[in-house]
Formats: C-alpha cells, structure tokens, sequence
C-alpha cells in the first residue's frame, strides 16, 4: 500500500520550475515554404484517415516553421540550456551563449497540427549544478493556436 501511495506522489509531482519572465526572451516565428519529399507510392499506412494519407501525398510547396527564441536578458546563474521535445525527447543540452539564437525546426505546420513532428519544446535554463531555474514552454494546440508559458500568442 505504502509503494502505490509514492507511485501516485511520485506521479501527481508536477515540475516546480517557474517560467522565464516574458521580457527576458523572444520568440519569432519563421515560415519557409518547401516541397514535401515523396513517399513511398507502394505502401499505405493503415492508421491513416483520408485527410492525413492526401496532406502526405500533397505537392506544391508547404509552410514549414522554424522558431528562433532569443534571450534577452540572462541571469549569472543560467549557465546551460536543456531543450525538451514533446515532453520526453531531449533535443538539445549544451552551454549557454546569450548571444546566439536558438532556432528550433518545428517541421511542416500541418504535421505539427496533427502531431506527427514535434508540438511542444520546454527550454530549460540550468545552473552550473545541471538544475533548473527558469523554463519556456512552447505549445502548439490541434487547431494551430499556440502558447508560449500557458499565454496564447497566436495561431499558425
């Protein structure tokens, strides 16, 4: 009994570190439009529906979207940045350079809609000590509405 009450605490626990002040960071969105590769004429994906089998079949060029997130204003103690995808995947743990923009490929706006690339990035800003100060949480709805720290920016 004691072991599935700190399964559930262990769970419920959500992450404590507060999100980076609004005027501390940037974020442009930055469209580009590209040809999707071809795929493979001769195989179908059963767990496909209709709509996504013909956006994957699509010709022409298509929105793709890179973020570039800027930190304008750093703390002395963020020294090392932690780029989290989809809540599971690290997609990038490296030292700190203020002055550099950090650009993440979102990949094309109607495979995020659907979640087939990545729909949410969690930045976080580490001290020395590898331990969180300040995040920045990047989400992108269904609909193409997206957030940055839970406020709603716009929609894609």
């Amino acid at each position: 009994m004691k072991f599935i009450c700190l399964l559930i605490l262990f769970f419920v626990q959500e992450d404590q570190t507060p999100f980076k002040p609004r005027e501390e960071f940037e974020i442009k969105l930055d469209f580009e439009f590209r040809d999707r590769p071809a795929g493979s004429a001769n195989s179908i994906e059963l767990s496909q529906t209709q709509r996504e089998y013909q956006r994957s079949r699509a010709v022409g060029p298509l929105p793709y979207l890179y973020l570039n997130l800027r930190v304008l204003k750093q703390t002395p103690e963020e020294v090392r940045i932690r780029v989290i995808e989809n809540g599971v995947r690290t997609a990038l743990n490296k030292k700190f350079d203020m002055n550099a923009v950090l650009k993440l490929d979102m990949g094309y706006t109607d495979d995020i809609k659907d979640r087939i690339k990545a729909y949410e990035y969690t930045v976080y800003y580490l001290n020395a000590d590898k331990k969180p100060i300040s995040k920045v949480v990047i989400y992108f709805d269904e609909d193409g509405t997206y957030f940055v720290n839970s406020e709603k920016r716009g929609k894609i």
